[in-house]
């Protein structure tokens, strides 16, 4: 049995961190000028607390508006609480700017900047309403647009549904090894071409801070336009993010607390599962409080994870509507014809596994010495082969 975990690296200081991001906005003329600033939500581990009241102090010198819109995709909405704790905000400092959940679902929240493939873009209108943008959050491996940061933020972070299902949809027709952890590649691509669409719709001053984010704080920061500062960004993550590895019969992964449900929790298929054998085994444990999905659950839960053609008969039925959903179901679908993928959660039962064509495994029956490998950090950390 091998351990595998990200390496310990020195992380940055608050003071660190705000004079780096503060003295990179020094260029721009912030008086009364709006401010709307795109943050990623609760399902990422960005330490935002950490720095943003004093950053929020800073700029409200300044600035006439503030605004703070989540990143959500098609992520559930934040609580009130939420949003305030990833801020480090009390509901005092939290009452003096706009909190906005973004919602991909409602077309009078957002406005049209263009078309991709025939497919109508769309953005929350807030974007429209501010002079400067800027953009914080992580940069991580990701099995859709190789890594997140940058350009994410804008789409899906805050895009229609529409062009989110185009995007997640579309990742069905490439392997893992295709998209995550590669800096460029086919999706990411059209993320830049709406990035585009949206700068050339709204032209206004744009700024993405990029971190490098480990369990232990916040390693490095990228700022720059939304292209070039995520691509510095991406390279210096692959360093601690991706690990070489020998194909192996079991893993045992480790998933995080962002990680509330197995929407979240599947990225440890993603990650890890190119790197077992057929006829293996990958365990996901985790406390998945909001089962399979917080948004999703009452669809995945009608079909299961069945088989890929079972899965795309379905779309083409028109009988499973969201793109988003059935690309989901597809990855963790194409994963269970080659080994079992297992679930260990205090939240979910055998029967409810069972269900949906899961393994399940009693948190309390794991033996770490009955695995090849022991993967920490699981929906981080990428496995590729030697």
């Amino acid at each position: 049995m091998k351990k595998i975990a990200l390496d310990v690296s020195s992380v940055l200081s608050k003071e660190d961190i705000l004079t780096k991001i503060l003295s990179y906005l020094s260029q721009f003329d912030l008086n009364q000028k709006r401010v709307l600033l795109i943050c990623e939500d609760v399902t990422r581990a960005t330490p935002l607390y950490q720095f943003f009241p004093d950053f929020l102090q800073v700029i409200q010198t300044e600035a006439s508006q503030i605004s703070v819109i989540f990143a959500l995709g098609t992520h559930r909405p934040m609580t009130t609480a939420e949003m305030q704790q990833k801020l480090g905000l009390t509901p005092e400092a939290a009452s003096n700017i706009q909190l906005i959940n973004h919602n991909a679902f409602d077309d009078n929240l957002l406005v049209e900047v263009g078309k991709i493939d025939n497919v109508s873009v769309k953005i929350h209108r807030s974007l429209s309403e501010h002079d400067i943008i800027i953009a914080l959050g992580s940069v991580l491996p990701h099995r859709v647009v190789g890594f997140s940061g940058g350009a994410k933020y804008l789409c899906p972070g805050i895009a229609n549904k529409a062009a989110i299902d185009y995007t997640h949809w579309k990742i069905t027709r490439y392997s893992e090894s295709e998209i995550i952890g590669k800096i460029d590649n086919p999706i990411r691509q059209i993320i830049h071409q709406i990035a585009d669409l949206v700068m050339t719709k709204f032209p206004k001053i744009y700024v993405s801070v990029n971190f490098i984010t480990l369990p232990t704080g916040i390693a490095h920061v990228f700022i720059g336009d939304f292209y070039s500062s995520y691509q510095e960004a991406a390279e210096v993550c692959a360093e601690y993010f991706v690990k070489p590895v020998e194909s192996c019969a079991s893993i045992l992964t480790y998933i995080d607390h962002k990680c509330v449900d197995f929407w979240q929790g599947a990225k440890a298929i993603y990650n890890c599962g190119s790197r077992i054998q057929d006829g293996g085994k990958l365990v996901i444990r985790g406390q998945l409080s909001e089962k399979i999905s917080g948004t999703h659950g009452e669809i995945i839960t009608k079909f299961g994870y069945s088989n890929p053609e079972t899965i795309q008969n379905l779309v083409d039925a028109g009988e499973l509507t969201s793109p988003v959903v059935a690309s989901h179901m597809m990855r963790v679908s194409q994963a269970l014809q080659k080994y079992q993928v297992i679930l260990s959660s205090e939240n979910m039962s055998q029967a409810e596994c069972e269900a949906l064509n899961l393994g399940y495994l009693d948190p309390n029956d794991i033996d770490e010495s009955q695995f090849d490998y022991v993967v920490y950090h699981a929906t981080d950390l990428i496995l590729t082969s030697l």
